[in-house]
């Protein structure tokens, strides 16, 4: 820790999707900032395929508050992609199966509808896929979508970070964190304000209790697909993404009340069944992960503020949608950290 400064602006507990954001607009704004995280792989952002999606469910609605979120998202991709010299997301349609006539009834009055119409190519285009899955009752095809590739955002900025004195590799022990009047000290260091972002271990902050967290279990099989290659998203039960190379993302599935990262053989066996059922050419898996997502009760994110503690602040909840609603809601809630403005607080 010798090399770290001792005195900084704000402090963010964790370094996954959440604090990642946070910590980047913090900084653009001039804050010095300290982010503590113990590099933890089965954080949900570094197995996450980070997909953007802006109509979900089996009734094809707009994803909420979507229209808010996506010029921000892109915006704020763009600039991280230009400042760690990475792509940050890549542009991909998503192709999805309409099992059913009275799935493609639906699909079509959502191709009519103005809120919904402008995300929807009129006359899809599943050429890629011909020969390689098996055939569906119809399709549809979404545009606007992306996918981020949050394992090279988390890695590139944790050595920024760690490159200019604002990164501590190590477990946060809140048991450690003293609270004065008029700032915080945590192991020889000394701050203002303190975010945490500590993802589905958020359940156990002392500092704010019963937040409404209910983790959920993804779990998800890396597979090589030769001979593919598939350039848009694939939507069929479970999605099929491509990483690099001839690799693809394919999953995931959910088991609520469940706190082990440990790979699930039930998942393994689910997800693989569904491969082998969508897919007409050979797979191979090349991993099986798991993580555990900080999803909300209410299915919203949260940000609280601490009824007692001036400068103490919580920001989870992001979930399965983080990849959309991220950016803007950091961007948000940086801005009433900064300005102290009510309005910044409204979700």
């Amino acid at each position: 820790m010798s090399d770290v400064a001792q005195q900084f602006d704000i402090v963010i507990v964790g370094q996954g999707m959440a604090g990642t954001l946070m910590a980047y607009f913090l900084s653009e704004a001039g804050k010095k900032i300290l982010v503590i995280d113990n590099h933890f792989e089965g954080s949900s952002s570094m197995v996450a395929a980070g997909i953007v999606n802006p109509i979900t469910g089996k009734n094809f609605v707009l994803s909420w508050r979507i229209n808010d979120f996506l010029p921000v998202a892109r915006r704020v991709y763009d600039e991280i992609s230009k400042k760690l010299g990475i792509q940050a997301y890549v542009e991909a349609n998503v192709v999805r199966t309409l099992a059913t006539p009275a799935d493609e009834n639906i699909w079509l009055s959502k191709s009519a509808e103005p809120i919904t119409k402008k995300y929807i190519v009129e006359h899809q285009d599943v050429s890629e896929f011909e020969c390689k899955v098996q055939p569906s009752f119809a399709y549809g095809e979404l545009t606007h979508s992306f996918h981020v590739n949050w394992r090279q955002i988390l890695e590139g900025f944790r050595e920024l970070w760690k490159a200019s004195g604002a990164y501590l590799s190590e477990k946060f022990d809140h048991q450690q964190l003293n609270i004065t009047t008029s700032s915080y000290q945590y192991r020889g260091l000394s701050f203002n304000e303190i975010v945490f972002c500590e993802g589905f271990k958020g359940k156990d902050n002392p500092f704010f209790p019963n937040v409404g967290l209910a983790p959920s279990k993804g779990d998800v099989l890396l597979v090589k697909i030769q001979g593919a290659p598939f350039t848009k998203m694939y939507k069929d039960g479970i999605f099929i993404v491509h990483q690099y190379d001839d690799v693809y993302w394919a999953g995931s599935d959910y088991k609520w009340n469940c706190e082990s990262d440990t790979p699930d053989p039930e998942a393994y066996e689910m997800i693989y069944g569904e491969l082998k059922r969508i897919l007409k050419i050979p797979f191979e898996v090349i991993d099986h992960i798991a993580a555990i997502r900080p999803t909300m009760r209410s299915r919203r994110p949260v940000f609280k503020v601490h009824e007692t503690y001036n400068g103490m602040y919580f920001f989870n909840g992001l979930g399965t949608k983080g990849s959309s609603m991220g950016p803007y809601l950091a961007q948000q809630f940086s801005n009433y950290i900064i300005h102290k403005n009510p309005e910044d607080l409204k979700i």
